[in-house]
């Protein structure tokens, strides 16, 4: 089968780790380990460009090259008019490309833009696609022009609907009208890192991995860090990423350096090396499905403190993975990671392991796969 996978998220390298870009490499990977030929169609990003040898990819010209198109703000003028390029642009290359590698079905990721652009390719050409929610396409679809009703009518049309959360799929599903299931997006990590971290002895060590951004709460982890060192606590975070609150959380850690530290995006030998080396990952966001990070920290086996917004709490609850505290309650927070420095990461070993049993990038590859397959053959 011929596959076009349709992405505004997608790595420009091996060590690439922005976005949900990373999942989607994987799964592409995946799908022709399952024996189908795949075509990635994606926005061009600044940077260098360095691709797997074995995917066919596609970029889409536009007159921007953000790698992180969900966090830009529709209230600047020159971001409209650019994002207004790409629309444009996807709208005629995809159904084209589609039309030139005589694709079978198409795997929109998410439902905006990508599936905007797969939409159109069906009504043109009857194509059939499916889409895969990822969260925030849904939560955000009122800061784009016509975006409510962009939104319904791409899922509503689909094939088939995928969510990457539990509530996500019933929200999703009560947008387009028709079911939408539950499929876990996964990344696949080294098992283990070639660098090694050495970290202060003698104190629990936090780790943040996410978006600089409101909705992912890195400010207010900050902040319950501050709280934790002011009443005397011994511990090091240490946070990874870029974005809009960057300069912000600079400010707010002056005279904290020494304990906490703030990185730039963690590609994959960084994040292993850190979640092996780290005692707690830390979940503080505001809005949330199930965040790829808590999946990444399942396969590493490091226990969570996490917010309880979307699924991620009630994942944490159900598997005993760690600990949950509600969602923008600093001094909870700052408490939560306090309980959590009087316990072993050892002791959370068997509970993380049965729960990465259940989030398995094969299992959800191989769903994809039938998925589209039932697609194709009903639109011929």
């Amino acid at each position: 089968m011929r596959i076009g996978v349709v992405t505004s998220s997608y790595p420009t390298s091996l060590v690439d780790t922005v976005t949900a870009g990373v999942f989607v490499r994987d799964l592409a990977r995946e799908l022709i380990a399952l024996g189908h030929e795949v075509h990635v169609i994606t926005p061009r990003k600044h940077g260098p460009v360095v691709l797997d040898d074995d995917l066919h990819v596609q970029f889409i010209p536009w007159w921007g090259g953000e790698k992180d198109l969900a966090s830009a703000s529709m209230r600047n003028l020159l971001t409209v008019v650019r994002y207004a390029t790409l629309i444009g642009s996807g709208l005629w290359i995809v159904p084209r490309c589609a039309r030139m590698h005589h694709l079978d079905a198409i795997m929109a990721m998410w439902a905006i833009p990508s599936g905007l652009f797969a939409w159109m390719t069906w009504r043109r050409w009857g194509i059939p696609y499916g889409v895969w929610a990822l969260g925030s396409d849904i939560w955000a679809r009122h800061k784009y022009p016509f975006g409510d009703a962009v939104v319904q009518r791409v899922l509503h049309d689909a094939a088939f609907r995928f969510a990457d959360g539990i509530q996500l799929a019933r929200s999703a599903a009560e947008l387009a009208g028709r079911d939408c299931e539950f499929v876990p997006s996964v990344r696949r990590l080294p098992a283990h890192a070639e660098r090694q971290v050495t970290l202060e002895p003698g104190a629990p060590h936090f780790l943040y991995i996410g978006r600089y951004e409101r909705n992912k709460g890195p400010d207010i982890l900050v902040e319950a860090m501050r709280w934790l060192l002011d009443s005397d606590a011994e511990a090091y975070l240490h946070l990874f990423g870029v974005g809009s609150l960057e300069p912000l959380l600079r400010e707010r850690i002056r005279g904290y350096e020494h304990h906490i530290s703030l990185g730039d995006y963690a590609d994959p030998e960084t994040a292993v090396a850190y979640m092996q080396a780290c005692d707690w990952l830390v979940i503080p966001s505001r809005i949330e499905s199930i965040p790829l990070i808590l999946v990444d920290a399942l396969q590493m086996r490091l226990p969570v403190v996490a917010t309880n917004v979307g699924d991620v709490g009630n994942l944490v609850q159900r598997y005993g993975v760690g600990k949950v505290v509600p969602a923008e309650d600093t001094v909870a927070l700052a408490e939560a990671m306090q309980w959590a420095m009087q316990r072993a990461r050892a002791e959370f070993a068997g509970p993380l392991g049965k729960a990465a049993e259940q989030f398995d990038l094969a299992r959800s590859a191989a769903r994809c796969a039938e998925a589209l397959s039932t697609a194709a053959e009903r639109g011929r």
